[in-house]
């Protein structure tokens, strides 16, 4: 699979761009066509996941799976298994719809109280009412910066607390822009030249996404892994979709769009961390929900936030 490297040449392009390169190649070596070994266990005790799908539109989704830890595991390191008859989706998400029609997927398991993270990328092998089986293509942990550390839980009886689809529109009104404010943390899901989906934790202080206007959103990109997965991919396809979370109100909004990377920017703020590198998204479709987990505690920011 990694004949010629981990990299296509979106995020070749970003990694010389940004004089990172060297830095992506030592990082690459972390990225594998498995699980690594020690994560199965990992992969037992997460209570969400995180998923990237596409619609037969084209469109791209961020979605949000819940359950109680168990309702996930890894059968062996090339395949993910999903009980869904053990975990909760977000009301009138599309994430079951896409992947019937469109198999491919990206994920991300974030144990927030930890602030660990594992990438699995893959296929949808078996989709069922009642599970999902994901084959891996590729997999990687990656590192705990800007994950504010809190633990969210599904409540013993998942039924008890349901979700509830409350908006739908294409210009986000009062609301989507209050609880864009009130976030610090968001997921966004992306695709390569060759298809395969991937999906990223973006994490700040409070409205470090800023809303532009009702049609546009400008979000800061902060010193990471020097990969560039996100940035490399929106190079040759714009399309993205991101999911947007209030834990504390239980609110997720989920934008789907088109996104432009923005290199070599203005930043008097200091919103970048020193990068001065930002991404705006112009929005097409976006639903505001609530999610069926709750936040049991807040801990703390995470410390690499920039000041």
């Amino acid at each position: 699979m990694f004949s010629d490297g981990p990299f296509h040449e979106g995020e070749l392009d970003i990694q010389e761009r940004t004089g990172e390169r060297d830095i992506a190649m030592m990082n690459s070596v972390a990225v594998k066509s498995e699980i690594l070994g020690g994560a199965l266990n990992f992969i037992d005790r997460q209570p969400l996941i995180v998923v990237a799908s596409e619609d037969s539109n084209g469109d791209l989704w961020a979605s949000m799976l819940f359950g109680k830890p168990g309702f996930m595991h890894a059968p062996s390191t090339r395949e993910l298994h999903i009980d869904l008859t053990q975990s909760v989706g977000i009301e009138g998400d599309p994430l079951l719809t896409n992947i019937s029609d469109d198999r491919r997927v990206g994920t991300l398991l974030i144990e927030l109280d930890t602030r660990r993270r594992l990438k699995i990328n893959g296929r949808v092998s078996i989709h069922t009412e009642e599970q999902l089986l994901i084959a891996v293509e590729e997999s990687f942990p990656l590192c705990p910066k800007y994950i504010q550390r809190r633990k969210v839980r599904l409540p013993d009886d998942k039924n008890a607390i349901l979700t509830t689809s409350l908006a739908r529109g294409t210009t986000l009104g009062a609301e989507e822009i209050a609880l864009i404010k009130s976030s610090d943390t968001m997921f966004a899901a992306t695709s390569n030249p060759e298809g395969n989906l991937d999906i990223s934790h973006r994490g700040g202080k409070q409205g470090f996404v800023s809303v532009v206007d009702g049609k546009q959103l400008r979000v800061p990109d902060f010193p990471g892994n020097s990969m560039f997965n996100s940035f490399g991919n929106l190079q040759l396809n714009d399309k993205t979709g991101v999911i947007i979370l209030d834990f504390a109100a239980r609110q997720s909004l989920q934008i789907s769009g088109r996104a432009a990377v923005l290199l070599d920017q203005e930043d008097p703020n200091g919103e970048t961390g020193g990068t001065n590198r930002f991404w705006t998204l112009d929005i097409e479709h976006w639903q505001r929900a609530t999610i069926p987990a709750l936040e049991l505690e807040f801990i703390d920011a995470s410390p690499f936030n920039p000041k």
